[in-house]
């Protein structure tokens, strides 16, 4: 008890740290700028969106001429490129904060690999058409926000989806990676049931969402799971995950109306253990639901 309260402790104390615009913008330059060589590097997300788009079934020219919404789209609005290199006539780009850091985006195209981008990429829009899209990207060293825009892709930050939607325009297709277990348990529904309202009528959704404890992901996958409700708060929900399990996501997304939605994919952590004591506000089934990490949810209009 005396070292979750320690913790809870620590955590304040580091969340007014991190709150001051003092470290807000070093920490985003600095992590940008590492993202750009490392996860979010073009080439990383082109890989990511074709196994996604391959799981959920899509066909080629998928999102040729198609308008898209990305959710939580970070620093460097990787994810939104790759989305203009597939042909996609609109990317909203959104965030609950504004995190964009302009500078760096160019990083993370320069430092890809473009035969990679270029082979994940080839089953879902023609070839040479996406070379010809990847070499103006290449040619752009600036990529502002004014550039983006010219390429199509608007960043709108700070906005809250479980509120309004970014546009009247009806979206063809959205997508988050490691989003929506950041978002605080009562806006979760409210988000949803927006993005479905959102959707045009062939439109779809993919969500990938990383259900282990953000604080340490690595080591201490399951930590989370001892803290009662009452001390778990907002912030911490969005800052290490609000802790839905599978099971719950499962409900929740078969609850939402004119949505077909489906688990296309999930993946279990069995090399760490859980901890001793769950705390009983966890809404679980089984062990088994307690240890999914990540899962793929696929989610199309009836």
């Amino acid at each position: 008890m005396k070292n979750i309260v320690r913790n809870l402790l620590d955590e304040r104390i580091k969340s007014m740290v991190r709150s001051s615009d003092l470290y807000q913008g070093l920490y985003n330059r600095t992590h940008s700028s590492r993202l750009a060589i490392t996860g979010k590097r073009l080439d990383i997300c082109a890989n990511e969106v074709a196994i996604y788009l391959l799981q959920s079934g899509k066909e080629k020219y998928v999102l040729r001429d198609k308008v898209c919404l990305e959710i939580g789209s970070g620093w460097l609005l990787t994810h939104s490129l790759v989305f203009y290199l597939l042909g996609a006539k609109k990317v909203y780009a959104t965030d609950i904060c504004p995190l964009l850091q302009p500078e760096n985006i160019f990083k993370a195209v320069c430092n890809s690999v473009d035969w990679s981008i270029l082979d994940s990429l080839s089953t879902f829009e023609d070839r040479d058409i996406i070379r010809l899209r990847l070499k103006k990207l290449l040619s752009l060293k600036n990529l502002s926000v004014e550039v983006l825009q010219d390429l199509g892709i608007e960043y709108i930050a700070p906005i809250n989806l479980a509120q309004k939607v970014p546009s009247k325009e009806k979206i063809d297709f959205i997508f988050s990676k490691s989003v929506l277990e950041h978002v605080p348990i009562d806006d979760v529904v409210p988000l949803l049931e927006n993005l479905v309202t959102s959707l045009s009528d062939d439109g779809f959704m993919f969500h990938l969402i990383d259900l282990l404890d953000h604080r340490d992901a690595k080591e201490r996958p399951f930590e989370f799971f001892i803290y009662q409700q009452e001390a778990y708060s907002r912030e911490l929900q969005s800052r290490w995950g609000n802790r839905i399990r599978r099971s719950q996501w499962k409900q929740i997304f078969s609850n939402l109306k004119h949505l077909d939605s489906k688990f296309v994919f999930e993946w279990s952590r069995k090399d760490v253990e859980l901890p001793e004591k769950i705390d009983s506000s966890i809404q679980y089934t089984d062990e088994e639901d307690l240890r999914i990490s990540h899962i793929g949810i696929l989610g199309e209009l009836i």
